[in-house]
């Protein structure tokens, strides 16, 4: 495994080496991000009645509750659309990953920064434990939206792969920005508290509940929203409808690529400024 240094000078000084090392570490850390997924799993699930599927449970009763609250005809009046329902349930199940990623990724110094000082522990296993985590989490909630589709007679189209696999990018839009604030996360309580209603705001600003609208003030807001045109284009590819803008679309993908890069080397670069702050 790659010696660590500690300098006084940043390591982006010297940005080859610097991403030289970061891959290197993540090649030499999947052994340990398995270990960690391995006792995270079973830390969540091994010690219930239910185990591992605590993990649909969850998706299951919130979407089969929206569904049915839901005083919406089972059988749209606009030919080529899908019923309400499955549009609410795709948007339900969709930000629930990316809030699920967004507070998974945000608090790995929470929940490892003392491991990761004491026992020199590398950054990146603890990283791609928490990806892995989240991207377990999402592969649980793929049934129910399948379940969702039969139950309301969605043809299963072989696009349908590609649909699943547009949720992707929800997920990494999720940890790119808890990794942004990761940092920010570990040093106080406040992004904490604002958690607490912060994603409701993000679902009534984004098309979950509703239907994405073409014109008016609303539609601006749609239109400047990076998770609108995410959830647009997962549920076009899964079921067909809607008419989703692909050059936003990919305009999305390049700044989430972006933001993912930004978000990974600022929890590699946190640490000892982190226990630095904490230990004053």
């Amino acid at each position: 495994m790659t010696k660590t240094v500690n300098s006084a000078f940043s390591p982006l000084l010297e940005p080859r080496r610097f991403f030289a090392e970061t891959r290197d570490q993540c090649r030499h850390s999947t052994g340990l991000a398995g270990m960690l997924l391995r006792a995270r799993l079973a830390q969540l699930y091994r010690y219930s009645s239910l185990g591992l599927l605590w993990a649909v449970v969850p998706t299951l009763a919130i979407t089969v509750g929206v569904t049915l609250s839901l005083h919406a005809p089972t059988q749209p009046a606009t030919p080529g659309e899908v019923p309400l329902q499955v549009h609410v349930a795709f948007g339900v199940v969709l930000m629930q990953t990316f809030v699920e990623a967004f507070n998974g990724q945000r608090s790995i110094f929470d929940l490892h920064l003392q491991l990761l000082q004491r026992m020199k522990f590398p950054l990146e296993a603890v990283v791609m434990a928490q990806i892995a985590e989240s991207g377990f989490n999402l592969l649980a909630k793929l049934p129910v939206l399948l379940l969702v589709l039969v139950f309301f007679g969605v043809p299963l189209e072989p696009q349908m792969l590609l649909g699943l696999l547009a949720c992707v990018p929800v997920l990494l839009a999720g940890i790119a920005l808890g990794a942004l604030t990761a940092p920010i996360s570990a040093l106080g309580k406040d992004l904490d508290r604002a958690m607490a209603f912060v994603p409701w705001l993000v679902f009534l600003a984004t098309p979950v509940f509703y239907r994405t609208p073409e014109v008016g003030p609303w539609a601006w807001l749609q239109a400047i929203n990076p998770l609108t045109t995410l959830l647009d284009v997962a549920r076009y590819l899964s079921y067909g409808g809607g008419s989703p803008h692909w050059s936003t679309f990919w305009i999305t993908l390049v700044a989430l690529a972006l933001c993912l890069l930004l978000g990974l080397v600022v929890c590699k670069l946190a640490p000892p400024r982190l226990a630095e702050r904490l230990s004053a």
